[in-house]
């Protein structure tokens, strides 16, 4: 099981690989296009953080994680708690 600490991590880490930048600065219910993610740069993302964490998000649209907090929610929903 993942912590909502690890995951944070996780996208923090895929933001920066997504947007080539050294550093993020975002709250856990910050939108992501604060960062400057787009909706590419959101299906971008999902890939970065499966590669990360080891989730397969499936079929997952990346307009219902618009920040890491409902981004979690949904891993929380999807894998039954065992995000």
């Amino acid at each position: 099981m993942i912590s909502k600490d690890e995951f944070r991590a996780a996208v923090i880490e895929g933001i920066k690989r997504v947007k080539d930048i050294d550093t993020v600065d975002i709250g856990n219910d910050e939108d992501f296009a604060n960062v400057g993610l787009d909706s590419l740069d959101a299906m971008d993302l999902v890939l970065q953080v499966e590669a990360l964490t080891g989730l397969n998000f499936g079929e997952f649209d990346p307009s219902q994680a618009r920040n890491i907090d409902a981004f979690y929610g949904k891993a929380e929903e999807l894998f039954g708690g065992n995000a």
